[in-house]
Parts: structure tokens; C-alpha cells; sequence
């Protein structure tokens, strides 16, 4: 490539950040993100047009059921472009690339939160050291919310935990179901299970199912309502359970590294596969988990992609210290782009109460 080439991209690159930002602040971006920080403020915002309901069910009983007030998350456009790469989940060189090469990192993540939170050794009830060093996540009852095509849920199950896969997208569910059969270690070979449902998060709750540990990996950039999303996450948890998110931060750096650069440059993921209007910044999802799931806040840390390794790293945690190039940044720096977030359901009632007028 040539130095006027190289510059007339920095330049196309300056342009397309500032014309994001602008307009993520001049057509209201922010509106629906910045009133998590307002629980009363959400209140407002908590319903959506009724064009997301699914024909076979009847959201309005639902919604009364579980003392919901009306909370619709789907996003039916994302949905379906979703599921039109269905076929494609576990294809290691295809459109989900990205996401087969950070989920080491976020099984490295979920168990260091879980050891952390003292929720793996409270599960463990095997005296054998063999069988908890290789099914460290036995007895938990995990779900996972928005599992796709289930590259993070097969993860788990493999480690021992009892795992639902939830996704709007029937297409991504059948998917993930073909894919499982072919283990046979998630078909009875271990003390971990597999169960995969199409479902929203709304209509699981409507059963009244709670869960030791609630997962949703980039997700809640995706969904019609954050907030109503995060509302149901938390009424999802069990008291004392953990909640573990991971999303983008709305910032330019954000913009030019996971739309322009890895969309429109490198094609490393599908054009259209982010909105940064919709990502969310670790304050505004810390205010969100804490004022609408109900949950203490106990860990955010940033992951990186390391081009010279080709792979994700996690980086500096804002308490602790991590291995890896990444590690040395700072962490307000490290959460700019991806980052991670684990939570803690500390009162029971905190997410169960209803919402505020």
C-alpha cells in the first residue's frame, strides 16, 4: 500500500469516526442509554413498538404475568440477520471468526469471575480432585442468553455445568442443536447437560426459572431495549447468583476499530454487523446492571485483539493485574472498545420489585 493511500485511509477513517459521533449525539443515541443511570427516568422507556412480538405468543399476558409492565427486547432486523448466517456459526474461517477466537478468553474470564465470587467451589459437591479440575463448573446452572449458535454454551456444558441456550433466532437454535449431537460428551458423557430453547428472555421468565449463573456475550448491543433486557437478566438470577455481560463501549476508537476498520476495511466481520449508536459504555451499563438487574458490580476488564498473535487478550483488570502484550494499558483505555462485566445478585428482592413510576 502506498504512503497516499495509507493517508488518504487515515483520513476516510477521521472522517467516518466524526461523522458517528455527531450523529449517535444529534439523532438521540444516548437517549435510550443515558436514563439507566435514572431508574426513574427508564421507567419510561421500558416499552417498545409492538412490531416484535412473535405471532405465537401472546406478550401481553406474559407481561402481566411476570409483572413486566410490557418489556419487549427483540429486535426482529437483528434477529434476522443473524439468522441468515446461520449455517455459518461453526465455520472456524467464517463471518463468526471473531467470536471462535474470543471464546478462550471468555471461558478464561467466566471461571475467574466464578472462582472469584466463590460460585464454583459452593457448587462443587465432589470430593474427587480428578473430577473438579476437569468439570470445574459441576452443579451450576448456567444460562445463556442470546447463545447463537452455541459456541460459548458447548464451552460450558463441557466444563461440567448444566447449561439452556437461549435465542430468539430458531434458525440459530437448530443450528446449535445439530452441532451438539455430534459431542458425545454433551450427550450424557459428562455431568455437564445441553438444553437448547428458542425463546426470548422475556417468555423464559414467564416460567419462573431462575439460574446460579445468567451469561450474555455481545448481546445487549443487538436488542431492541437495553434497559427492559437488563431488567429481565437480573429477574433471571438467582439471589447470590452472578451475572456476566460483555458488550462495546461507545467511544471513537470503538467506531473506527470494530465498524470501519473490521467491517469496511479489513472485512473481518459482515457490513452490518455493529451500530455503534447502540454500543453502551461501561459507567452507563455499571448504572444499568446496578439500578435495573439488581446486582453489585464486582469486576469490569477490557479484552483487546493482538494482531502480532492474532488472538484476544484479556487486558489490565481496574484491581488486578493480567498476562499478555494488552495487559500494560491502562484500564480506562482497555475497556474502550471490549470489554467484560461481572455482577453479583446481592438482595433478593432487588430485582424482583416492580418498576418505578
Amino acid at each position: 500500500m502506498s504512503a497516499s493511500t495509507i493517508r488518504a485511509t487515515a483520513r476516510l477513517a477521521r472522517t467516518k469516526v466524526t461523522e458517528a459521533c455527531s450523529q449517535g449525539w444529534r439523532h438521540g443515541a444516548l437517549g435510550p442509554l443515558t436514563p439507566m443511570t435514572s431508574v426513574a427516568s427508564q421507567h419510561r422507556t421500558l416499552s417498545t413498538s409492538s412490531s416484535t412480538k412473535h405471532s405465537h405468543h401472546d406478550q401481553s399476558k406474559q407481561s402481566t404475568e411476570a409483572g413486566l409492565d410490557s418489556i419487549y427486547t427483540v429486535n426482529k432486523d437483528e434477529i434476522a440477520k443473524f439468522a441468515a448466517m446461520s449455517d455459518e456459526w461453526w465455520a472456524p474461517q467464517g463471518p463468526f471468526k471473531m467470536l471462535h477466537l474470543m471464546n478462550p478468553p471468555r471461558i478464561r474470564y467466566i471461571r475467574n469471575r466464578l472462582e472469584a465470587s466463590r460460585a464454583i467451589s459452593a457448587s462443587s459437591s465432589s470430593t474427587d480432585t480428578h473430577s473438579r479440575a476437569r468439570f470445574p463448573l459441576q452443579g451450576l446452572r448456567i444460562l445463556d442468553v442470546g447463545c447463537g449458535g452455541g459456541l460459548l454454551a458447548e464451552a460450558l456444558a463441557r466444563l461440567g455445568a448444566q447449561v439452556t441456550g437461549l435465542d430468539a433466532s430458531n434458525e440459530n437454535i437448530q443450528m446449535a442443536k445439530i452441532h451438539s449431537k455430534k459431542d458425545p460428551l454433551l450427550n450424557g458423557g459428562s455431568p455437564g447437560s445441553l438444553e437448547y430453547r428458542h425463546q426470548t428472555a422475556e417468555q423464559l421468565l414467564e416460567q419462573g426459572l431462575q439460574f446460579d449463573v445468567v451469561c450474555s456475550m455481545e448481546v445487549i448491543e443487538h436488542v431492541e431495549n437495553p434497559a427492559g433486557f437488563l431488567k429481565v437478566l437480573g429477574q433471571l438470577v438467582k439471589p447470590n447468583g452472578d451475572l456476566i455481560l460483555s458488550t462495546m463501549s461507545r467511544t471513537p476508537l470503538a467506531y473506527f476499530l470494530t465498524v470501519f476498520s473490521a467491517e469496511h476495511v479489513l472485512r473481518m466481520v459482515p457490513v452490518g454487523t455493529h451500530h455503534w449508536s447502540k454500543y453502551i459504555t461501561p459507567k452507563e451499563l455499571e448504572a444499568g446492571v446496578r439500578d435495573l438487574a439488581g446486582c453489585e458490580v464486582l469486576n469490569v476488564q477490557g479484552i483487546g485483539f493482538n494482531p502480532l498473535s492474532g488472538q484476544w487478550e484479556l487486558n489490565r483488570n481496574r484491581t488486578e493485574q493480567s498476562m499478555g502484550i494488552l495487559a500494560n494499558i491502562g484500564a480506562s483505555f482497555a475497556e474502550s472498545v471490549n470489554y467484560f462485566l461481572a455482577a453479583k445478585k446481592t438482595s433478593p428482592s432487588a430485582s424482583a420489585s416492580s418498576p418505578p413510576s
